[in-house]
This record gives structure tokens, C-alpha cells and sequence, in this order.
């Protein structure tokens, strides 16, 4: 039964990824917007010059690695679920072997809210001080605990 309730983790994961990169991308043009405001440190005391970022073209990059990294995990994490179903009554070893990009999707994922989130949003452009940012920041917070007790709970071995 485990095993069964493990693919279905990551079949969320998977699906959460894909659907947040899709409504990201339907939504990018606000998105943009506000991720303009973000790396130019709008709101905000002690952002010095030299850490915003104000072109546009550095500004679209900075926003497309949220999508890009959410698809690419969410495409991993179905390639897991596949993999995983197909070894669901193999043993041990190969059930192990067969969650390996399960667990790398987990893990990107965690990576992207960790670095954008936290490390980029939050320290080095202190939008905690902003209403906004800590919206942002309470949900990446909520995102990163969620998924990375799920990878944990993915990577446990036993049944």
C-alpha cells in the first residue's frame, strides 16, 4: 500500500509543477510585472543600487526560471510515477532505483523555491519588508515544507 500512496504523492508534485508552470506562463504578463518590482527592490529599505536589476531583458530571465524549473520538475515527476507504476510490484532495490527522478523532481523544485524564494526574493532583495513579498513568502514557505516532506517520505525505503 505504500508504494501506492507514494506514486500518488508524486503524481501531485508532478501535477503541481506542470499547473504552476501553465498558470505562470497564462499569467506572465503580470507576473513580469511584478518580478520587475521585486529585483529593482520596490518597497524596501537597504537594496543598494548595485543589487537591482532593471533590464527588461534580465528581468524576463529572472522570471522564467520559475516556470521553467516547475514544468521540468512536474515532467520529471511523471517520468516517476511511470517508472515507479512499472516497478510497483518489483522488489526493493528496483522500486528504489525506479523513484531516482521522482526524487530529482522533488528536488529541483525544492531548489527553485529555496534559491528564487528565499535566497533571491527574500535576502537579497528583502521583500519581507513588502506586503506583497511576504505573501509570496509565506506561500514559498508553505511549498517548500510541503514538497520537501513529500521527497522525504518518497525517498523512505521499506513498503
Amino acid at each position: 500500500m505504500q508504494r501506492y500512496i507514494k506514486i500518488a504523492m508524486v503524481l501531485m508534485v508532478g501535477l503541481f509543477g506542470l499547473y504552476g508552470a501553465f498558470l505562470n506562463i497564462m499569467g506572465a504578463q503580470f507576473e513580469i510585472v511584478e518580478i520587475s518590482k521585486v529585483v529593482t527592490g520596490t518597497g524596501t529599505q537597504g537594496v543598494q543600487e548595485w543589487q537591482k536589476i532593471e533590464s527588461p531583458v534580465l528581468v524576463w530571465l529572472s522570471w522564467s526560471v520559475i516556470p521553467l524549473c516547475k514544468f521540468v520538475a512536474g515532467v520529471l515527476c511523471m517520468m516517476g510515477v511511470k517508472n515507479m507504476w512499472q516497478f510497483r510490484k518489483a522488489d526493493n532495490d528496483r522500486f528504489q532505483q525506479a523513484k531516482r527522478l521522482a526524487i530529482t523532481g522533488c528536488g529541483l523544485l525544492l531548489a527553485m523555491l529555496f534559491g528564487v524564494f528565499i535566497l533571491v526574493t527574500e535576502t537579497w532583495f528583502q521583500q519581507w519588508q513588502t506586503e506583497f513579498g511576504s505573501g509570496i513568502l509565506m506561500t514559498a514557505h508553505r511549498y517548500l515544507l510541503s514538497v520537501g516532506i513529500l521527497m522525504i517520505y518518497i525517498q523512505m525505503e521499506g513498503e
